[in-house]
């Protein structure tokens, strides 16, 4: 004889799983290094590009250049996934990033005047995501045991 268990009627599909509710700053970090993200792609698809429409002095270099970018692209649009999904390695690829992108952007307001404006911005994203995910709600969500 098998014993019927009462359904949560709130959550029909939950079968007495109680889903805990995610901080929306979790889903705010996602965002943010989702949009990091997507400017490393089109960081690497400029890169790309310059391949083919100049002749590059370096072509063996500007490959290169090119498959790094590429492969931050990657690990940055990994690290967004996991990120939405609250899991907790994504925590050390967010920070690490956010030191790589910060010594980028200071590279860009020291040189070129024209692309200053895109190196304050990277240090405002930088800032912004790491602070954002050292607050304690970000904490606890990202540490849960799950």
């Amino acid at each position: 004889m098998t014993e019927n268990v009462p359904q949560n009627p709130t959550n029909p599909g939950s079968h007495g799983h109680e889903r805990k509710r995610r901080s929306p700053l979790v889903a705010l970090l996602g965002v943010l290094v989702s949009i990091e993200a997507l400017m490393v792609t089109a960081g690497a698809l400029y890169f790309l590009s310059r391949i083919f429409m100049e002749i590059p002095e370096n072509l063996s270099g500007a490959i290169v250049i090119f498959a790094i970018t590429l492969v931050i692209a990657i690990g940055l649009v990994a690290t967004a996934i996991g990120t939405f999904r609250a899991q907790s390695w994504t925590r050390g690829a967010i920070v690490t990033w956010q030191i790589l992108q910060f010594a980028v952007a200071t590279s860009f307001i020291q040189g070129i005047q024209a692309w200053q404006p895109v190196g304050w911005l990277l240090i405002v994203f930088a800032v912004g995501t790491a602070v954002l995910l050292f607050t304690r709600p970000v904490i606890t969500a990202m540490t849960a045991e799950k």
